[in-house]
């Protein structure tokens, strides 16, 4: 030993080396692997071997720490609590250094994401009861609406949450004998209407909603007037007459004035007709009826979203963002799929992918479950595009989970994963 050493208590690389082996023969790796490096950093030319040894053995403490993360992992799991046992795993991932330890650690990440995944959906696609689903169907109704149904009995609610399930046979021939039974029957015809269109009966939908209509005074119906208002108007579009259906959205806005749904109904009609600069106009109108210093939520997306389609990138960015801002502000998270969507497609095409990222993964963590898969693979494609592999990787695991087993979809994500290196 230099005499450097001697005076600084500096110990030779085989010092190091025997108390580094104590320390790992005690189990406490982490003390060792630092008695090891040190050991390294002592050799000199002629301890070469010496240091090959110990370089083995920090790889060995390295792997022994691992496993101590992935036993936590495991009991974390057990507990229910897998994003602290993905946590757990991600530290063994950084810590392990022998390729067949890391492989075994990457399949229990992958075993932990799609647990995660399933237990997730499954949570989310819990059945409702009978009677949970008829307090939301009548959650809107107006009260001579829940009156009118209430005195037709039985049938009527059981037709009703049939109706809302998209069982229309089962719920036509029971409102057909409630109409019939009742004395002055008016938005039963609405549910007559709604029960014939899903049947495949759009002449005798159309003859239902318009009887519905034609007994309403010129202010009463609310939501129920809207609702066959906007039925009509998609019935009409279908057969061809654009002019026609526009004029049942302006007899809505008519009968509710002040009401701003009847506006942006018109206005979501217009941008699906390819009349963007429209929607905006009557975007305006709507603002001029209600008056009103605040910002309507509503309004402001679908500004927007009508920017966006006239290809005004930068006022569409605006409105959008602001939107989502107003959702912030009212600790609403799960953002409308349309708003985030295209504000995600807009700040990509700008350049700002993390941004689109953000949106990506709110949406996958939304209510919006027919489209989880394409927003995990939206995710997994812009992490890997940000040079984020592991995160990527377990975006696409997710996806891959979730996909159907007969969709051409799981293949294509089969393949993104493989490509991640």
């Amino acid at each position: 030993m230099s005499l450097l050493g001697k005076l600084f208590g500096r110990k030779s690389a085989a010092e190091e080396k025997v108390r580094a082996d104590g320390l790992f023969e005690r189990g406490e790796h982490g003390d060792a692997k630092l008695a090891y490096e040190r050991a390294i950093d002592a050799a000199t030319a002629e301890d070469a071997a010496l240091a090959e040894t110990c370089r083995a053995r920090v790889i060995e403490c390295c792997d022994a720490i691992a496993r101590k993360r992935i036993g936590e992992a495991e009991r974390l799991a057990k507990q229910g609590a897998e994003e602290l046992a993905l946590n757990e795993l991600e530290h063994a991932q950084q810590t392990a250094r022998s390729a067949d330890l890391l492989a075994d650690i990457e399949k229990r990440m992958e075993a932990v994401v799609r647990k995660e995944a399933r237990e997730q959906a499954l949570s989310e696609q819990r059945e409702l009861g009978d009677d949970e689903r008829f307090e939301l169907i009548a959650g809107n109704f107006e009260a001579e609406q829940y009156a009118e149904y209430a005195e037709a009995g039985d049938g009527v609610r059981s037709a009703l949450i049939a109706l809302s399930s998209g069982d229309g046979a089962t719920a036509l021939p029971l409102l057909e004998d409630a109409v019939k039974k009742a004395e002055a029957p008016r938005y039963l015809w609405l549910e007559v209407g709604r029960a014939r269109l899903v049947c495949g009966d759009i002449p005798g939908g159309r003859g239902a909603l318009e009887a519905f209509l034609s007994k309403l005074e010129p202010e009463e119906g609310g939501d129920a007037r809207l609702s066959a208002h906007i039925e009509l108007a998609g019935i009409i579009h279908e057969a061809g007459d654009v002019e026609g259906a526009i004029a049942q959205y302006q007899q809505a806005l008519e009968a509710l004035p002040d009401d701003p749904r009847p506006y942006l109904a018109l206005a979501r009609f217009l941008r699906r007709v390819d009349l963007p600069e429209e929607a905006l106009e009557i975007l305006t109108s709507a603002l001029d009826a209600l008056d009103s210093d605040k910002p309507v939520l509503a309004i402001v997306i679908e500004q927007g979203l009508a920017h966006a389609q006239l290809g005004a990138d930068a006022a569409a960015i605006e409105k959008l963002e602001k939107a989502v801002s107003m959702l912030t502000a009212m600790q609403h998270r799960d953002l409308p799929p349309e708003l985030a969507t295209k504000l995600a497609e807009l700040h990509e095409r700008g350049g700002n992918k993390g941004r689109a990222l953000d949106l990506y993964a709110l949406l996958a963590e939304g209510s919006d479950l027919s489209n989880r898969v394409s927003y995990l693979r939206h995710m997994g494609r812009l992490l890997t595009e940000l040079s984020h592999p592991a995160e990527a990787k377990r975006a696409l695991q997710r996806a891959l989970e979730l996909a159907p087993d007969s969709s051409p979809q799981r293949a294509e994500i089969a393949e993104a994963i493989a490509a991640i290196r």
